[in-house]
């Protein structure tokens, strides 16, 4: 199914990265928008016009002093994943705008990721033992491969010595557009593959 954009608007969901953080309810200019988003958890998309956003995020079922108060951007006509970032004693917003399939072949995929682990060191992952991205740090998104659709053996190894530090095995299906996050601390990584929504909305 594809949603066909003719506004201006764009599409956005907050996605919960902060490794130590409570489920949180997510308030938009004032107004409860989403609620108990947990860790490693995403919101639905919602539609949002382009402008300036007050987004405010409180522990869950608590009205009383946020976690975060900051103004977040939107553009025109993007799909836009809006991650809560860091540990809870310094949390941030930061977003991420995602890829347009239009025009990928049948049979091809694309693959990104993204590091919002905020203590572990750079990596570079390997993708059926080929490097495919280098050094990615702390909020670093790499740029998206295009891939043929299928299985893949993803290892992501820290950068400085190749050690192994996770590994997932990606399923791409044709014409569809992913991001792998990588999350958690140093001590308990994880990574999650996320179908982007860009797949499905056309401007």
């Amino acid at each position: 199914m594809f949603i066909r954009n003719d506004t201006n608007a764009s599409y956005v969901r907050v996605f919960h990265a902060s490794p130590d953080a409570p489920p949180v309810d997510i308030y938009i200019n004032n107004n409860l928008v989403f609620k108990s988003l947990a860790f490693g958890n995403f919101t639905e998309y919602m539609p949002l016009s382009m402008g300036n956003y007050k987004i405010e995020v409180y522990p869950e079922g608590e009205k009383g002093k946020y976690i975060l108060m900051q103004n977040v951007q939107i553009p025109e006509k993007q799909v836009v994943t809006v991650a809560a970032v860091g540990f809870l004693n310094d949390l941030q917003l930061v977003s991420y705008m995602e890829s347009n399939p239009n025009n990928l072949p049948v049979d091809m995929s694309r693959l990104r990721l993204i590091n919002l682990s905020p203590d572990a060191p750079e990596v570079d992952a390997y993708i059926d033992s080929n490097l495919a991205f280098t050094d990615v740090g702390f909020l670093d998104a790499t740029e998206y491969l295009e891939l043929s659709s299928g299985n893949y053996d993803l290892r992501i190894n820290i950068a400085q010595n190749d050690e192994e530090l996770l590994r997932l095995e990606p399923d791409l299906k044709s014409q569809k557009v992913y991001t792998v996050y990588m999350l958690g601390d140093a001590s308990n990584l994880t990574a999650i593959q996320s179908l982007d929504g860009s797949t499905y909305v056309r401007y």
